[in-house]
């Protein structure tokens, strides 16, 4: 008999995110695959809290990708109502799920928020709770000094905790970044680097879109916002003596200055929003070279950048900053730059990438694939999850 894990996260159910494209952008495809590919190992009940009702209305579960979820909490403005009616929906739910005689060995949450937090801190003063294990995606406040004032103020916030202080109240982590295992470690608290996963049979074949002498065509996909790093890779390639292009997929606060350098310069293409998924990889079909371009800031040394199964699934080559264990998941054919000397970096990794031929990038970008596919699909990263997660999901009791 499967055991019971109940897992807290934020995906939409099917059919929603088709709805409302522009929220969740990065973590709904992790979760969506992620959970189908639990619910093959243990009993699953799920919780979503999203930022939108989930009304009645007809859903087209073709429409989007999803998760069917056992209960979907509303957060959002005014917080301190919405907050605690959620955090009630889902306590009264807990007791109910265990009077009919379903009680989780295990709780899953992905990363820390608010009403999570509020019921794990309830939770562990339970005679006897399950364990409680942290799906760490991202954390900009983690390794992070915060000011005393800010911390203050946190004290009149409804159901805030900085995540340093919830750390303790988890048994164990499960971190998409490697480098976040110096904190399990710091705590003594057993961890797991998962960096996400892949679907193989979505690969695309692994081509060239542009022949040898034309401009190399770069590809950016995803967040449009100061943690990507994507104005200073358009800025960078806008300027002469760099013969390649930079097409522009995404959405966010720069989406408006992007464009606005697009029209001023005829290398780099604006394109906006592209929804994840078959068009994500037919847009990126038609790049030679794809870029991930995080800075060593906004805390991104604590998450894993998604796009980059995505990347290596469209057959293409690939330049990124090397942080969180990337370098392990793409192998040595990718191009890596210096995240801490971000722009002069770059630049030099992307005249390199300009002056290669283009038989190598499509031999990188195979290397790439198939190392990707073969090692990190997550039939295999849903195996090494659960693994975990049985070996640390017996019930606690005091």
């Amino acid at each position: 008999m499967p055991a019971n894990l109940l897992y807290l996260g934020f995906a939409f159910p099917p059919g929603l995110h088709a709805r409302h494209p522009d929220i969740n952008p990065a973590g709904h495809p992790l979760e969506t695959q992620m959970v189908a590919e639990l619910r093959s190992h243990f009993m699953v009940r799920s919780v979503a809290s999203l930022p939108v009702e989930v009304s009645g209305a007809a859903l087209d579960p073709n429409a989007s990708a999803g998760v069917e979820s056992d209960l979907h909490l509303l957060d959002r403005a005014p917080e301190l109502v919405h907050r605690r009616q959620a955090f009630n929906q889902l306590t009264t739910a807990y007791f109910e799920w265990r009077r009919k005689g379903w009680a989780p060995e295990a709780l899953l949450v992905y990363n820390f928020s608010p009403v999570y937090n509020a019921f794990i801190r309830w939770l562990r003063k339970s005679p006897d709770h399950p364990k409680i294990i942290l799906l760490l995606a991202d954390s900009s406040s983690l390794g992070q000094p915060v000011s005393a004032w800010k911390r203050f103020r946190y004290l009149f916030k409804p159901m805030a905790w900085f995540d340093d202080a919830m750390l303790p109240m988890t048994d164990a982590i499960i971190g998409l970044s490697c480098q976040t295992k110096t904190i399990a470690e710091s705590l003594g608290l057993p961890f797991l680097w998962v960096p996400g996963g892949c679907q193989p049979g979505r690969a695309r074949p692994v081509s060239t879109a542009t022949p040898d002498g034309a401009p190399i065509r770069f590809g950016y996909f995803g967040a449009l916002a100061p943690h990507a790093g994507i104005v200073p890779l358009a800025r960078l390639l806008a300027q002469p003596g760099l013969d390649a292009t930079l097409e522009i997929y995404g959405y966010g606060s720069q989406s408006g200055e992007l464009a606005e350098l697009a029209k001023r310069n005829p290398r780099i293409r604006f394109h906006g929003f592209v929804p994840g998924g078959d068009p994500c990889l037919d847009a990126a079909a038609e790049c030679d070279v794809l870029v991930n371009p995080r800075p060593a800031t906004h805390g991104n040394e604590n998450n894993f950048p998604s796009k980059l199964f995505e990347y290596a699934l469209a057959g293409r080559c690939i330049l990124t900053a090397g942080m969180s264990g990337v370098d392990g998941v793409l192998g040595p054919e990718a191009f890596y730059f210096n995240a801490g000397d971000f722009e002069a970096s770059l630049l030099d990794r992307l005249r390199l990438v300009a002056r290669t031929p283009r038989g190598e990038l499509a031999r990188r970008a195979g290397a790439i694939q198939a190392r990707v596919t073969s090692e990190f699909s997550w039939r295999r990263q849903g195996a090494r999850m659960a693994a975990f997660i049985e070996k640390s999901g017996t019930t606690v009791k005091y």
